[in-house]
């Protein structure tokens, strides 16, 4: 019998990172089909770590000092791989703005995602790949592996948790994960003016650790010029407890994303059956278009299109409990178990290259 794969896992430490998080999901499925021999930050790497088959690498660009070359240190720690390498791409920035702006971000993203040790890039979106081909990539070195589903948590008793927040008689309305611009924080809290007094809004995430702007002080003045300090939480980063208590109290869950890389925070809204109400953009059609009633698109960009929708969900049950049987199937058939067989699949293919 071949002897299985030897890997090194490069992902942050574990803490308050969804990457990390995700890492770790992955590596316990990983395990019963490869030997992970070791398992390290970028910061953490050595020269006896290439004493494997191969490296895997998940990247985000704060993960190696950020978006801008003269900071990021990705290429530092990629020239002392020795082993081929596949990335995993979670977040991918086209280049854009003024010249030196579109330069800048040019150079970073040559500098990683076509580092000579990369045999093969994964990520979880199709139109991802389309968008990171249409940069200049190698669509052929770029695999969608579709972003695996957890282990449902155990969840406290929705009465239990409703009055534990707080919201025994409301409508809660969750948009989960870290605070950033890409989810549409501020259509959801412009959308709840329009919504019954009963509706409440859960931004059950604190903010991202890679965030040193204004944007959650910004939201936190808009929630107050709105008037809505009664009716939208800011909860702050969650703990695993916290995160299934606000799971069970949720009566829909909302992301009115512009943008997705495959979104860990809907992953874990699969895992917990819970009917999700998601923008139409193309990430999210993709989940449509593999699992049909996996999720509910709300046509339109604006507050206004949100809460419509919103709306209509609120008063008919029967399209609630229909789609958390949807986001229920849509966690079966996307296991993070599937996604760990895959990987090993791209694997394969990297040192077959």
């Amino acid at each position: 019998m071949n002897a299985p794969l030897s890997i090194t896992m490069i992902a942050p430490e574990p803490g308050r990172c969804g990457v990390a998080d995700y890492a770790a999901y992955l590596l316990s499925e990983l395990e019963r089909l490869v030997e992970v021999r070791y398992r390290c930050s970028a910061e953490q790497f050595c020269p006896e770590m290439n004493r494997v088959d191969l490296a895997h690498i998940q990247h985000q660009y704060f993960l190696f000092g950020g978006i801008a070359p003269w900071k990021n240190r990705f290429r530092a720690f990629a020239d002392r791989l020795r082993v081929p390498a596949v990335m995993t791409v979670h977040e991918f920035v086209p280049p854009s703005g003024d010249p030196l702006r579109r330069f800048a971000i040019a150079l970073t993203n040559r500098r990683q995602f076509q580092h000579p040790a990369l045999r093969r890039l994964i990520v979880h979106t199709e139109e991802d790949r389309r968008r990171m081909s249409a940069s200049g990539l190698d669509a052929r070195r770029i695999v969608t592996v579709r972003h695996g589903v957890p282990p449902p948590p155990l969840l406290p008793p929705r009465a239990e948790a409703r009055r534990a927040l707080a919201v025994e008689n409301r409508f809660v309305l969750t948009l989960f994960g870290f605070l950033s611009r890409r989810k549409g924080h501020s259509l959801a809290i412009q959308a709840l003016k329009s919504l019954p007094e009963n509706a409440i809004l859960l931004l059950a995430g604190g903010r991202h650790p890679d965030d040193s702007t204004s944007y959650v002080p910004n939201l936190e003045g808009l929630i107050a010029r709105e008037g809505l300090a009664e009716r939208v939480r800011i909860t702050g980063y969650l703990s695993p407890d916290q995160v299934a208590q606000t799971m069970s109290a949720t009566d829909l869950v909302v992301a009115p994303f512009v943008e997705s890389s495959g979104s860990g925070s809907l992953a874990m809204a699969f895992a917990c059956g819970k009917p999700i109400l998601a923008s139409d953009i193309a990430p999210h059609r993709e989940m449509v278009q593999e699992t049909p009633g996996a999720v509910s698109l709300y046509s339109g960009s604006d507050a206004a299109a949100f809460a419509a929708a919103v709306l209509r969900l609120q008063s008919d049950p029967d399209a609630l409990a229909a789609m958390a049987a949807g986001s229920q199937l849509y966690a079966r058939t996307h296991s993070y178990a599937r996604m760990a067989a895959e990987t090993v699949e791209v694997y394969r293919a990297a040192l077959d290259t």
